[in-house]
């Protein structure tokens, strides 16, 4: 029922006919939306929102047979290649707002109108040689060594270091906002600020040193250490930085983590949920 052979001339018909067949729907929804109050559209909106998650929820609980299948399995991939196709239009459109608003900036001069100009060169530039490589990929264009030296000075040797950069300015930025809002006023903030200090200095370097080399403490458990866990020595094992470092992320910081995305996860089953039955004031 969902799978056309698009290969033979009455698969290509039949693709032919269901394009233009939602060509006609498209084109005649937006008169239909237009004519419809704001109550009508927000509703016809709702339905086909509530009907298209239906088609995913459905074909999950519906019961399967040996090939852990149903009736709905086979419509999962034209959904999915349908909402790749809907993606796509949108990053065009997307694109085109883009492009749009910075060409106003530079023709009107606006403030900063300089960063559109670079904006601009930027995103034709990549696109370019970006489109050319994947064609020349798939062969349909000729690999030359313009092209490959252009693509690896913009992306490997522009591209991947900018990102690199913006994601150490981040994480610097977040480490001086978590400094200055943090204070230590409580017995549970002070445990805080212990453990997530005993955690930074046993991850890095500093841990290696201030536990190995200064205080001379155990690198490696040995099977003396093992029979005797109350051995001076084996303590000294256990109390090395890295040890309690790698002790506190896996005994207390997973078990923590794994509870909040339990946590997140219901959150978001609850949010798709509202957002399935158009319960969100965004939509309705």
């Amino acid at each position: 029922m969902w799978q056309i052979e698009v290969g033979t001339t009455t698969g290509k018909v039949y693709v032919t006919l269901i394009v233009l067949a939602f060509l006609a729907l498209f084109l005649g929804f937006i008169p239909v939306m237009q004519a419809l109050p704001p109550r009508g559209r927000r509703a016809l909106i709702a339905l086909i929102t509530f009907f298209a998650g239906l088609v995913f929820a459905a074909e999950f609980f519906l019961p399967v047979d040996k090939k852990g299948e149903n009736w709905l399995s086979p419509a999962i991939d034209p959904a999915q290649n349908t909402l790749q196709i809907i993606g796509a239009m949108a990053l065009a459109l997307g694109t085109y707002g883009l492009i749009r608003l910075h060409l106003r900036n530079i023709v009107q001069q606006r403030s900063q109108w300089g960063y559109s100009v670079v904006l601009i060169v930027a995103f034709l530039t990549m696109g370019f040689f970006s489109v050319w490589k994947t064609l020349a990929e798939k062969g349909e264009l000729r690999q030359t060594e313009f092209l490959q030296k252009g693509f690896t000075l913009l992306f490997d040797n522009m591209l991947v270091p900018l990102e690199a950069t913006m994601f150490s300015l981040i994480a610097f930025y977040i480490f001086s906002a978590a400094y200055r809002a943090f204070r230590i006023r409580s017995i549970e903030a002070s445990i805080l600020m212990f453990t997530a200090m005993m955690v930074m200095i046993g991850i890095v370097s500093l841990g290696n040193i201030i536990s190995y080399s200064w205080l001379g403490l155990p690198i490696e458990q040995t099977a003396e250490m093992e029979q005797n866990p109350f051995s001076l020595r084996n303590i000294g094992y256990n109390l090395a930085l890295p040890r309690i470092a790698y002790w506190i992320l896996q005994a207390l910081n997973a078990p923590v983590q794994r509870a909040i995305e339990f946590g997140v996860g219901i959150a978001g089953l609850a949010m798709a949920i509202r957002l399935w039955l158009s319960l969100e004031r965004g939509i309705t």
